[in-house]
């Protein structure tokens, strides 16, 4: 699992440049718990494109789609389509058949098929990463006519800055040597390929002392990269969104000061250079042996929750990821919690429960 934090195979990698991206975790649905039986009954079967219904009736993942749907907010099914891929046709064709069923959810708007994508997910090559996303796209396509495709992707050259030359340009070329699938140059040739109809992208921020280096901040080289992702026409090839992880364990950590920061780095650059929405990771998720959350356990509000609220308040669409097998069990508990997705998302990537 990739962490959110600095890892030690990157700080060998970009030495001279002592941070590493800013990679969200992948979304890991391992059912421990079922939604409260008193959620309305999912739709009775959907067909696959094999024409074996599946039945959707007492789907725990569909019922908090249908949840969340009711209060407004829109359904993205999250599947690491990535790993079923690798592990082999039967393992792939089994995924989409489930996301083909679940396509036909209310308030289905499309699929995460991939998180980080040649990010150390399997996929070494641009031409690996094509393969797959043309395999995904096409096998979705029948199953699901009309429904998007988003891809996670972590850039990590960007957060070198390598149009300033110098070291940053000796630490570009480090990554990509390191991760060739996940390239600036791979990423667009996936965009005009037009594999891929959103792209969620995380910029590779480096550390803060990284660029306290080089004369700059955190919040200026995001301005930066957002600039230069505009200038090269990204937003043209596909909906451009942003994505930061920001949970951390019992709840955002962060006084108002650094919320404030955290905001306005990740938010509000992004949304000002042309991004359509932000995801921020995660309502609630299992992480490396803890829970990790937005909200603390008691569901208050935080300073960053506050900014959140505020800003999908003035139109800013953000995005958030939920999983059956976190919420409470207990109806009330469970409706509250969807009542507060509702109050800060406009869209929900929803574990689409096809295992990882």
């Amino acid at each position: 699992m990739k962490a959110i934090a600095i890892t030690t195979a990157i700080l060998l990698l970009v030495a001279g440049c002592s941070g590493t991206p800013d990679s969200n975790p992948p979304d890991t649905p391992s059912p421990t718990s079922a939604p409260p039986t008193s959620q309305p009954a999912s739709p009775s079967s959907a067909p696959t494109n094999g024409s074996v219904p599946v039945d959707l009736s007492g789907d725990r993942y569909v019922s908090l789609a249908n949840a969340l749907h009711r209060r407004g907010v829109a359904i993205w099914w999250e599947s690491d389509l990535v790993a079923k891929w690798l592990e082999g046709s039967a393992a792939f064709d089994q995924a989409i058949g489930r996301l083909g069923a679940l396509a036909k959810v209310p308030g289905t708007a499309g699929f995460k098929i991939s998180d980080e994508i040649g990010y150390g997910d399997g996929l070494t090559s641009t031409a690996q990463a094509t393969d797959f996303l043309t395999q995904a796209r096409t096998r979705l396509a029948q199953v699901a006519p009309g429904k998007q495709i988003l891809v996670d992707a972590v850039v990590p050259e960007l957060g070198c800055l390598p149009w300033r030359g110098g070291n940053q340009e000796g630490c570009a070329q480090r990554v990509r040597q390191k991760h060739p699938a996940a390239t600036a140059a791979a990423v667009e040739s996936y965009l005009r390929a037009h594999l891929i109809d959103r792209l969620d992208l995380s910029t590779g921020l480096l550390e803060e002392s990284t660029y306290a280096q080089w004369g700059l901040d955190r919040q200026t080289a995001q301005t930066d990269i957002w600039n230069r992702i505009r200038a090269q026409g990204w937003a043209s090839l596909t909906t451009l969104q942003s994505r930061k992880a920001l949970a951390d364990a019992n709840g955002y950590r962060g006084n108002a000061d650094q919320a404030r920061t955290d905001a306005a780095t990740y938010i509000d650059v992004p949304v000002a250079a042309g991004a359509q929405a932000v995801d921020i990771w995660t309502w609630r998720q299992r992480y490396q042996g803890q829970i990790v959350s937005l909200l603390a356990p008691d569901l208050q509000p935080n300073p960053l929750w506050t900014a959140m609220v505020r800003r999908r308040q003035q139109g800013v669409r953000l995005i958030t990821h939920m999983t059956p097998s976190t919420l409470h069990t207990d109806s009330a508990s469970y409706n509250h919690e969807c009542d507060l997705a509702a109050q800060a998302f406009t869209a929900v990537f929803v574990a689409a429960g096809t295992g990882q």
